[in-house]
């Protein structure tokens, strides 16, 4: 009875660290077919889905070269894509442009460094082409989004980066007194 309960722990733990595991390995995975989709992109000059049933594709490349941080954008800014990588919102989602190029990510992951950023960094931009424009960082604001006004020039070839904000203490949010989850974070770099 003892060796029975004992296999019965050992495979129930085996189980439960299987499924623990599960939700690291599909994010490594996932950021490793994003990055392959990215370079094939680039190399086919085509769009090439991560995988198959995917509903987005990477269109764009971000590097901030001072911080030692690149991170492939999707086509999108619902949920879905959110939940996989940054994504550009359309219509504002056309890469080396006239106009805006908008890009939000979550702040407990793809954007997790965003805070990292100080005025005057230079942000890379590249596109499917494998053409990259520079953008250095002339504003960084804290905007409340629940009154529908972002920062967000109609005309014009700026990079927009959003994210939720405040950055710390994320998981407990929702504790913390006056805390206000409509904030957003909001970087404006300009075309150099």
């Amino acid at each position: 009875m003892k060796n029975l309960i004992k296999k019965s722990l050992l495979v129930t733990g085996s189980l439960l660290c299987l499924h623990a595991s599960w939700l690291p390995v599909k994010g490594w995975l996932s950021e490793q077919l994003i990055s392959f989709s990215w370079h094939q992109t680039v190399d086919l000059q085509q769009k090439t889905k991560p995988w198959p049933w995917a509903d987005t594709y990477p269109i764009a490349e971000l590097s901030f070269e001072r911080l030692n941080k690149h991170v492939v954008v999707l086509n999108g800014g619902d949920p879905t894509t959110l939940a996989f990588s940054a994504g550009a919102i359309a219509p504002f989602n056309q890469a080396l442009s006239t106009q805006p190029f908008v890009v939000a990510g979550h702040r407990d992951s793809h954007f997790s460094f965003l805070d990292e950023v100080v005025m005057n960094d230079i942000i890379s931009l590249a596109d499917k082409y494998g053409e990259s424009q520079l953008y250095q960082v002339e504003a960084i604001d804290i905007v409340d989004a629940s009154t529908g006004e972002l920062p967000v020039l109609a005309d014009d070839s700026h990079l927009i980066l959003i994210t939720c904000y405040p950055f710390t203490n994320t998981r407990n949010i929702a504790n913390v007194a006056g805390s206000n989850s409509n904030e957003r974070y909001v970087i404006t770099a300009r075309l150099l």
